[in-house]
């Protein structure tokens, strides 16, 4: 319950809730930075005294007030740093928490989520939002603090030395914050469309990188130029409509301030030549004036970082409150993998109008090797990615070892099971991180090359310069398609899952490639796994009939439906859909008519 509260503050006032999380730190900073402004009001007045001292002809005031500024200064330098250094500690590590929360919620949202949601936006949520946040929660709530800190501390002082002069001076001071409040509206408005436009433009060029062999390759070079140059545009205009409102705080607070010094010039100067006050006085309020400028532009410039940071936390707080489709609500755990049924199975992707999946039944025993085929758009990925929970069941039921799956916790599901997906993606690491992904610590050079092994790819690693410390470009750029492929099945291999899923795994390698990998799988998932028990399971997805030939039993798909289960003997009496792949495929002769299943 307390962290839902937390989450919940977090969500509706982000500010107090980091105040709240980080109370050490802040209070250190602010403790500095009023102590640091203490100490530094106190200057003009010791300028007074100098002054006073210098007409008195007091040489000995003089020493002394020269002692005070410089001990006032050096203490205001001390103090300076301190809350530089707490007030940079804390709005990083509210940078660093925000990201942390923004990283760990991406991970809670299944496929369905990203499918809306352009990678590019995602990652200007991470960067640009995060960043103005901080900004604001930092420096904003720094200068907002240092205006208000200098506000009571000056205008005491002010009043001390002449009440006539305060007012006369500060007469214009009332008509501000009216003139903020319609600022600090408009900026919030204008800011906010402005982040939007910024994730729409990091989304196009992060859509044109990754695309730009497509780009050349259909001399699309100008066109996306063009329709780069207008969004770029597009955002330009919203940046500089930010601008004409943020550029009004600072002339509108020292428009004020600077009516005040012109006051004190024409009534306080009589007051000075008569005598009544000294020329210290005069000096020291004049300097208290020009120090008034700066907390009324502060809390301008305050306000402007404050409602930009609240608008960028706005966007954070769509995607922080998002719920996901696939809630890790389970308390159970599986240690062993017996088996996977799916019961009347039936599945629609949101916003479809027919469904990907209807009425589906499948039983998986443990240690079974199963194949998957059908044609393009049968429905065997959607199949795999409801059977391992990546999307959730809507009618029908999914149960491994009789339990619910959505009563497994996650962390379960995945110890046991290795999913190799069709879109095949390395990260920007050496090649043997990057097959030992599965793993929190490395598992040691040996295992990782048992694993490239079993997939026939260990001597042509070895080929590459720097072997399996060599760096890979970002997606594994610098690999074939076939390499890139055997390097991710290698990497579900060294895991020894007990449930092994290669959906389409084997589409880019060659045929006589394929056949060894076969080999060299079957060979290797025949071994027992960790426990010494248990024969891993594999589910087999591929258009090759070949490669599903020997698999204990074969599912064909037909738009969304099973057609039929079987052999690779008994389907091409009972499918007509399998008969036909094989007969394209010349594996043998099609079969004569028989019944269909």
């Amino acid at each position: 319950m307390s962290n839902l509260l937390q989450d919940t503050t977090l969500q509706t006032q982000p500010f107090r809730y980091y105040f709240k999380k980080h109370p050490r730190v802040f209070f250190l900073g602010s403790l500095s930075l009023f102590i640091t402004n203490f100490l530094d009001v106190l200057t003009p007045l010791g300028v007074k005294y100098a002054i006073d001292a210098v007409t008195a002809k007091d040489s000995t005031k003089l020493i002394l007030a020269i002692l005070i500024y410089v001990g006032l200064m050096t203490c205001v330098a001390l103090f300076r740093f301190g809350w530089r250094y707490f007030f940079g500690r804390f709005h990083h590590t509210v940078a660093e928490d925000l990201r942390n929360r923004i990283f760990g919620k991406l991970t809670e949202l299944g496929p369905s989520f990203y499918q809306r949601s352009p990678v590019g936006q995602l990652m200007s949520l991470m960067t640009n939002d995060v960043n103005t946040f901080r900004m604001a929660i930092g420096p904003g709530m720094l200068t907002l603090l240092d205006a208000l800190f200098l506000l009571g501390m000056i205008l005491p002082i002010m009043i001390w030395i002449s009440w006539d002069w305060t007012w006369k001076t500060l007469i214009f001071i009332p008509f501000i914050p009216f003139i903020m409040k319609k600022l600090e509206a408009a900026i919030h408005t204008r800011y906010r469309k402005e982040q939007d436009l910024l994730a729409e433009v990091s989304a196009n060029t992060q859509e044109i990188v990754a695309g730009v062999r497509v780009i050349k390759g259909f001399a699309q070079e100008q066109n996306q130029l063009d329709a780069f140059n207008r969004k770029s545009r597009e955002y330009e205009l919203a940046c500089n409509s930010v601008v004409q409102v943020d550029a009004l705080f600072h002339p509108s607070f020292q428009s004020a301030i600077i009516l005040g010094g012109v006051s004190l010039l024409w009534f306080g100067t009589p007051d000075v030549m008569k005598g009544t006050v000294t020329l210290g006085s005069f000096v020291a309020f004049h300097d208290y004036v020009r120090r008034m400028v700066w907390p009324f532009s502060a809390i301008g410039l305050a306000s402007s970082m404050m409602e930009q940071g609240r608008a960028s936390f706005s966007r954070i707080k769509d995607l922080l409150s998002t719920e996901t489709d696939i809630p890790d609500l389970g308390d159970q755990t599986i240690e062993k993998f017996e088996s996977l049924e799916l019961k009347n199975l039936t599945f629609r992707y949101n916003g479809a109008i027919e469904d990907a999946l209807t009425d589906i039944n499948l039983t998986i025993h443990a240690g079974e090797t199963i194949g998957i085929v059908g044609p393009v758009g049968a429905g065997k990925t959607t199949l795999l990615q409801v059977a391992t929970r990546m999307y959730p069941t809507s009618q029908g039921s999914v149960r491994i070892n009789g339990v619910n799956i959505d009563r497994i916790r996650r962390d379960s599901l995945s110890h046991f099971i290795s999913y190799v997906t069709q879109d095949v993606f390395l990260f920007s690491d050496t090649i043997a991180e990057n097959v030992a992904l599965g793993f929190s610590d490395f598992p040691g050079l040996e295992a990782v090359e048992e694993a490239t092994n079993t997939v026939n790819i260990d001597q042509e690693i070895r080929g590459i310069p720097g072997s399996y410390g060599a760096y890979l470009g970002e997606r594994g750029v610098n690999l074939s398609g076939g390499q890139k492929q055997r390097l991710t099945i290698a990497r579900a291999m060294i895991r020894r899952s007990q449930l092994v899923i290669l959906d389409d795994s084997l589409s880019a390698v060659d045929g006589r490639t394929e056949k060894a990998i076969t080999r060299a799988l079957k060979s290797n998932l025949a071994a027992n796994s960790e426990d010494g028990s248990t024969k891993r399971t594999v589910i087999l997805v591929s258009h090759r009939l070949a490669t599903l030939k020997h698999a204990d039993r074969i599912v064909v798909m037909n738009r969304g439906r099973i057609e039929a289960i079987g052999t690779h003997e008994e389907l091409l009496t009972m499918s007509q859909t399998y008969r036909e792949m094989n007969s394209m495929q010349n594996m043998a002769p099609p079969a004569q008519t028989g019944s269909h299943a």
